[in-house]
């Protein structure tokens, strides 16, 4: 066990004769955070674990043997956006009002990208913040811009700029070390298979760039996000599945069959680095924000509400004016004015009522929205896709899905699947019924894991909520957290009589002289932004097959 000296952990100074401190040069003693968390977006273990059964996860493997570890049970719907906003926060969507990575409810009908300002409470690092925790925060979702924090970030931005560091000439030291990588989204897969291998460099760069921070910018409490999993699961995974619908055999020597193994070996092998950058008492969380399956079928929305009578398009190339690029396709465009439901951002897995005053071409008398919502729920309660199973379990009213101060920012109705190889998409025109643009999609069920001297290791029979992960990572630093989160500490791996501070009602409010993103900036119901669409955003969004 090692001693503590502001906050890191300090090697213990050991007597060194006169002689032998003269013969040798004084080193600085090396710090150690207190806690470091890896972020595998779309981790699973489904994957996973039988990899680590092959060997082909040497440090994963190691580390989940000494880890307390579960499945976990993520966000509706299992997307990156809500996902990681609920793991910093210990809160559900409704609670903290991020759906997507665009406002679901955009009066126009466009395309405002949401932004950490969005994030309408306060989150564990403003909590650790203020219990004087220094960050190191890396490529996490949704943290673009950099907040006032004491520490640094490489924040990861829906736009592109350069200023996404925090401080401002981070971005530059990193270059100037040869340890710079290019943001998430001016890295993700373009359309073309070559991807796999610049995914592994990517996993790669951003290595190098928290080694560096790590060792010339120590801090008590260091997270990085490796987003590639997800990104090569969405579009090699058909490589992998004979059975997949979309399956074809790889070209000879491009390792297109293996591709989820070898980006997870990357990941593995970054694991190992980061690994060796800490000690026995550093608590380490492995965390993903949702899984990963197979993705069988798209499911054009529009055209079904179209086919029901509850929307209309007309002719015309171009969405109406203000209008997200989404909603037009096949030489028609939606119209909004004979419209009454619409899904407003692709991947929401949700539906709106085109309400008269809320919406700015609204058709819908909000006494009449409570009807609509249930012709609508009737319509899709009943579907089956293309194999005769079942698409949506339920479809619930927002009020019901997220309880909670940000439930104005949802849409009206939230689709829970049953079957989650299938993708609702927004696509105006053509079937009901296509192949998904992606072979992977995202699961319900994540992963965590949880090494410290003072966790008990083993795996839970049970899943565990995503937003208990965060609070069991603070309760084994001994830290403190807001008594208006969802999220509760997974008791039966706290190791002995662990003293865990209570709820500190002073961290739930925003602080004074924070920055965007800092928690509870942002009103509900009413974030603020442009909803002017940005090209290059949507055409990166839409070449990973999002949009």
């Amino acid at each position: 066990m090692r001693s503590r000296a502001g906050g890191n952990s300090v090697p213990p100074s050991r007597p060194a004769s006169r002689s032998s401190r003269s013969s040798r040069p004084s080193r600085p003693p090396r710090h150690r955070p207190r806690a470091l968390v890896i972020g595998i977006d779309g981790g699973t273990f489904d994957v996973i674990d039988p990899l680590v059964e092959q060997g082909l996860l040497p440090h994963i493997g190691k580390l989940l043997g000494e880890s307390a570890r579960a499945a976990t049970d993520c966000t509706w719907p299992a997307h990156t956006a809500p996902g990681w906003s609920t793991f910093v926060s210990a809160s559900r969507p409704g609670g903290h009002g991020i759906y997507q990575f665009h406002d679901t409810q955009d009066p126009g009908y466009g395309a405002r990208v949401t932004r950490s300002a969005d994030l309408g409470r306060t989150s564990a690092w403003d909590w650790l913040a203020a219990q004087g925790r220094t960050l190191g925060l890396v490529n996490i979702p949704m943290s673009h811009p950099p907040a006032d924090l004491p520490g640094y970030q490489v924040t990861w931005p829906l736009e592109r700029t350069l200023r996404h560091c925090r401080p401002p000439s981070l971005l530059r030291e990193l270059a100037a070390a040869k340890a710079h990588f290019q943001s998430d989204l001016a890295t993700m897969f373009r359309g073309d298979l070559a991807y796999l291998e610049e995914a592994e460099r990517n996993v790669e760069a951003r290595v190098r760039s928290v080694r560096h921070l790590m060792t010339t910018r120590p801090t008590d409490v260091v997270m990085v996000v490796l987003t590639e999993a997800d990104r090569v699961g969405h579009h090699y995974w058909h490589f992998g599945e004979p059975d997949h619908p979309g399956h074809r055999p790889a070209p000879r020597g491009s390792g297109w069959d293996a591709a989820v193994p070898r980006i997870h070996q990357a990941i593995d092998r970054a694991v190992g680095e980061l690994l060796e950058l800490v000690d026995e008492d550093t608590s380490v969380v492995l965390v993903s924000d949702h899984g990963l399956g197979t993705g069988r079928h798209a499911l054009a929305l529009h055209t079904l509400l179209e086919e029901a009578g509850l929307l209309a398009t007309a002719p015309g190339e171009q969405p109406e004016d203000g209008a997200a690029s989404w909603f037009a396709g096949a030489g028609r465009h939606v119209d909004f004015r004979r419209t009454r439901v619409y899904m407003p951002v692709p991947g929401s897995y949700g539906l709106n009522v085109n309400v008269r005053g809320r919406q700015l071409r609204g058709c819908v008398a909000p006494r009449e929205r409570e009807r609509v919502m249930a012709e609508t729920a009737a319509l899709l309660e009943g579907l089956t896709g293309p194999e005769g199973r079942r698409v949506f379990r339920a479809v619930v009213p927002r009020e019901e899905a997220y309880p909670g101060p940000h439930c104005g920012r949802a849409p009206d109705l939230l689709l829970l699947p049953d079957d989650e190889s299938v993708l609702p998409v927004c696509d105006v025109g053509g079937e009901a019924w296509r192949p998904s643009p992606q072979t992977g999609l995202h699961r319900h069920r994540g992963m965590w894991a949880h090494r410290s001297p003072r966790i008990r290791p083993g795996r839970l029979p049970r899943t565990v909520a995503l937003t208990d992960t965060m609070p069991t990572l603070l309760a084994d630093l001994g830290a403190a957290w807001p008594p208006d989160v969802h999220g509760a500490p997974v008791h039966e791996v706290l190791a002995g009589d662990r003293e865990i501070p209570p709820p500190d009602p002073r961290l739930a409010e925003p602080r004074a002289a924070a920055g965007p993103g800092t928690g509870g900036t942002a009103a509900a119901g009413s974030p603020a932004g442009s909803s002017t669409e940005d090209a290059y955003t949507s055409e990166r969004l839409r070449e990973m097959g999002y949009l």
